[in-house]
């Protein structure tokens, strides 16, 4: 049974990295469900601690968290047990692409109470109405109830968080140089000097430097950024990110 609350899943021990190969190998040969059922509770927390910073709205955290456990089994079974990574570092991005997917969901669908509705009607600037609409604090809550240092969170992150954000654009760069590798030569050229620089090149000049004509460029360009979103797409780039 998968922990159903943040201080459950904190309880939950982390597995030795040999026990968590295991648990790997068993799950992905043989369909082992108690073997993914370890490796899910192990992990867990990291669902829960990416879903709290999402949200500080109890009636989401659960909801994200789920879905952050969805992220967690597609990368159990995504898992390429000949590289020298943790199972926890290789997860981040699969739970977060799950959970902000997710949380994008619930923000575009919210059930506003008749009082919020009604004060919203009269004009009311009333803090509290403004962040329950944000989802910082229960919709329900009465008026007066908390404050702005309340509902306050800090943006700094934790050591744990800081290296977790590392890992996870590792694995982003990672991805990318595996999607470029599968684009021919003119292709790679193309996406570097128009996608991937801090200032592109412009059209003209690109052409003319790899001696094509603009309608040609374009065309590499396009097929290129479609190999490529079916690459990225594959391992865990979720299709907002790809806008």
């Amino acid at each position: 049974m998968m922990p159903n609350t943040m201080r459950a899943a904190a309880q939950v021990p982390l597995l030795a990295a040999d026990e968590e190969r295991d648990a790997i190998l068993r799950w992905q040969d043989h369909g082992d469900r108690v073997a993914l059922e370890l490796l899910l509770r192990s992990h867990a927390r990291q669902a829960w601690s990416m879903a709290a910073r999402r949200t500080d709205n109890p009636a989401h955290l659960e909801d994200l968290a789920a879905e952050g456990i969805i992220g967690l089994i597609r990368a159990a079974d995504s898992f390429d047990r000949t590289q020298d990574v943790r199972f926890g570092t290789y997860a981040a991005w699969w739970v977060m692409n799950g959970i902000s997917a997710a949380s994008a969901r619930i923000r575009t669908v919210i059930d506003v109470p008749p009082r919020v509705a009604g004060a919203q009607r009269r004009g009311e600037e009333d803090h509290i109405v403004r962040m329950a609409l944000q989802g910082v604090v229960p919709l329900d809550a009465r008026v007066g109830e908390g404050t702005v240092m309340d509902v306050l969170v800090s943006a700094d992150l934790t050591p744990e968080e800081s290296a977790a954000a590392e890992s996870q654009h590792a694995a982003q760069c990672h991805l990318i140089d595996r999607a470029m590798a599968d684009l021919d030569a003119d292709e790679a050229e193309v996406i570097r000097r128009r996608r991937l620089q801090a200032v592109p090149e412009t059209l003209e000049d690109l052409a003319e430097a790899m001696n094509m004509t603009r309608d040609r460029l374009r065309q590499v360009e396009r097929r290129a950024m479609q190999r490529l979103r079916r690459v990225l797409l594959e391992n865990g780039f979720h299709r907002a990110m790809l806008g």
